[in-house]
């Protein structure tokens, strides 16, 4: 009981002491409900610190009378008196907390608020440090010291920040395709109109040992890095819940551009971005930009099977080819593999360079793998039309044109595709460019021999309309009283293609049929005339000539109208060379024997593979010559004249022997 009043005493003593302080509080703590009522937090703050010095002076007191064994009834009597202070405290972080995290707003509407909170908070860190000092020298600090309201500030400005990016991801991928290029672009949008209220009003709002822009800066890069690395980390990610290919291009560029002028690198914005880390780690954009190159590779392995097999079907079904601006033959697939092509290196390319290069060597290998399908499909079309003219007779020359020029087509594309997509510096000639360039040279070549290869095909559909009379020329049937109009049918049904469907092959796959196709119309006569089984035999220097002269006409009437056909100028024209049927001629017709040597010699130096067999064969067709003269003449005729494989008798020699 004596220690019960002697603690009583003791705190009627301290009350008495500090009764003024005791008395205001009441009052204080009205007066200040009634200033934050009215939003004037400084006054408001102002009062809550003298209710807060009354208590702590009480509670110093207190604990610099404290015994031991003293009962905690004294700490429980003040913190009951001014429990209403606590109320008010609690009141005041949360209005400034308010501020702090609307600190966009304001600084646009209210710029005052934002500064009374900020001033507020410094002056509550002013007495932080006071009661910390103060707790090194006496022991003592107030149970609520230190607040830390601003450290407090800093949490709920980057809370914010973090709330600002995720926040404006209204939609999902199910709910629509572009569902993340809407939402980063509305993060690029809110950056940058972020950034112009920091750097204008926010700069003088916060108080200069803030350095509010750059703290800031680094608020904005760590929580869109932390978002980014959400939406793409794997192993943040659902079984079979991986990226799409618009998603990782809408990333990719994303984290290109952000630093770019029309996010953080704004010249009004004059931010130093110097110290930022990547927004997305190497190792991670890496593993990013994989997802679209494998997705790509994957829709490559499907696209150009699916594309030639939609194209084959329309052969089949003898559906009638395109005819372009150019009154060219062609279907729609060059330009599917053209447009998917062009619209996977746009895309590659505004990622990065070294994801268009890699998606670039891809392409070209997949490029190849169409050349070698597409080729196997014109092979197989051509074998069934072969076996089965009648089947779809009417659609095979168009269709194989239409082919051609797709084909011839492709080269150019591939042309393009280097000079605007391949990095390499092609003027420089190491090793590595010297490379690029035969790469693609001989990609070009294989689509050029594709080309080619569908024009033969239609030198075979009308070799097999003209066979009966090719295999006549030079022939009993094509010489003498009873002969057939060989040299006149070829003409006319060779006349019938090219006015035609042959009208719509492009001028260098139409150049190119037409000097094949005069090879092998010689390749006929030659097949015969230098053939030890040849029918012909003259007897009379009559019935040579009367050959002779038949080969110079014809050698004439070809020329004519091959270069009637081929319509080049005479300065361009090309050279076709018939004149090898003359020149056979003049030594068929030739009178004089002795003469006969000097004229094989010129022969042969028009013509530098001519060898003894032909040789000796033409001298034996005029059959007033034993095989050993016509033997001895060659070989007169040759002596010191070195035969070599090449030229245009070579060539043609070349389709004689697979004629035969």
């Amino acid at each position: 009981d004596l220690r019960l009043e002697a603690n009583t005493y003791r705190q009627l003593s301290l009350a008495q002491a500090n009764l003024d302080y005791i008395i205001k509080t009441p009052e204080n703590v009205k007066k200040a409900d009634e200033l934050m009522g009215q939003e004037k937090l400084l006054q408001a703050h102002q009062l809550i610190m003298e209710i807060e010095n009354s208590r702590n002076y009480l509670l110093f007191e207190l604990h610099k009378v404290q015994e031991k064994d003293s009962q905690p009834d004294d700490i429980q009597l003040i913190t009951n008196y001014f429990a209403d202070y606590e109320r008010l405290v609690a009141h005041l972080r949360q209005l400034i907390a308010v501020r702090i995290s609307r600190w966009y707003d304001c600084a646009i509407s209210a710029p005052e608020k934002l500064v009374t909170g900020l001033r507020i908070i410094e002056r509550e860190e002013q007495v932080d440090r006071f009661w910390m000092d103060k707790r090194e020298l006496t022991g003592f600090s107030p149970p609520d010291r230190p607040r830390q309201w601003k450290k407090l500030c800093f949490e709920l400005l980057r809370k914010s920040v973090k709330d600002r990016i995720e926040g404006n991801q209204l939609e999902t991928r199910e709910e629509h395709k572009y569902w993340l290029t809407r939402h980063l672009e509305m993060c690029r949008q809110i950056i940058l109109r972020d950034f112009r209220v920091i750097t204008k009003t926010c700069l003088r709002c916060f108080p200069k040992q803030y350095d509010i822009v750059n703290r800031f800066l680094d608020y904005y890069h760590n929580c869109l890095k932390e978002h980014l690395i959400e939406i793409c980390d794997p192993k943040r990610r659902t079984e079979g819940d991986t990226l799409t290919t618009a998603e990782v291009y809408t990333i990719v560029t994303f984290v290109r551009d952000y630093q770019g002028a029309e996010c953080l690198g704004h010249p009004e914005l004059k931010l130093d971005l110097s110290q930022l880390s990547p927004l997305l780690e190497k190792d991670m954009l890496a593993a990013v930009t994989d997802v679209f190159i494998n997705e790509r590779k994957q829709k490559f392995s499907e696209w150009i099977p699916n594309i030639i097999s939609s194209e084959v079907k329309d052969w089949y079904a003898l559906k009638e080819v395109e005819l372009t601006s150019e009154h060219y033959y062609a279907t729609t697939m060059p330009r599917m593999l053209i447009n998917m092509i062009i619209e996977t290196l746009d895309m590659s390319k505004q990622m990065s360079d070294e994801t268009c290069q890699l998606i670039l060597g891809m392409i070209l290998q997949k490029i190849n793998e169409f050349h070698d399908l597409y080729v196997n499909e014109i092979n197989n079309y051509s074998k069934r039309y072969f076996a089965d003219r009648q089947s779809f007779k009417e659609n095979f020359t168009k269709q194989m044109v239409a082919n051609a020029n797709n084909c011839e087509s492709i080269p150019n594309f591939v042309l393009i595709v280097r000079k605007k997509y391949d990095r390499d510096d092609l003027d420089d000639l190491s090793r590595s460019s010297q490379q690029q360039l035969d790469r693609y040279e001989s990609m070009g070549k294989k689509f050029e021999r594709a080309a080619e290869y569908c024009c033969n095909k239609i030198l075979e559909e009308i070799e097999m309309d003209t066979v009966k009379f090719l295999k006549l020329l030079f022939t009993r049937d094509w010489f003498g009283p009873t002969a057939k109009q060989c040299c006149g049918t070829i003409i006319e049904t060779s006349r019938d293609y090219w006015s035609s469907e042959l009208t719509h092959l492009k001028k260098p796959l139409l150049a190119y049929t037409f000097y094949t196709w005069h090879k092998r119309i010689i390749a006929h006569y030659l097949r015969n005339l230098f053939s030890r089984n040849t029918s012909i035999k003259f007897a009379t220097p009559t019935e040579r000539r009367t050959c002779a002269d038949q080969l110079r006409r014809e050698s004439s009437q070809l020329d004519k109208e091959f270069q009637s056909w081929d319509g080049t100028s005479a300065e361009n024209a090309t050279e076709y060379h018939f004149n090898i049927l003359s020149n056979i001629a003049d030594v068929l017709e030739q009178t004089d024997l002795d003469s006969i040597v000097l004229e094989i010699a010129t022969l042969a130096k028009k013509y530098p593979s001519l060898n003894m067999d032909q040789v000796t064969q033409v001298l034996l067709l005029r059959g007033d010559l034993t095989k050993q003269e016509a033997k001895d003449k060659a070989d007169a005729a040759l002596a010191n004249m070195p035969r070599v494989n090449q030229g245009i008798l070579f060539e043609i020699m070349e389709i004689v022997n697979q004629i035969n």
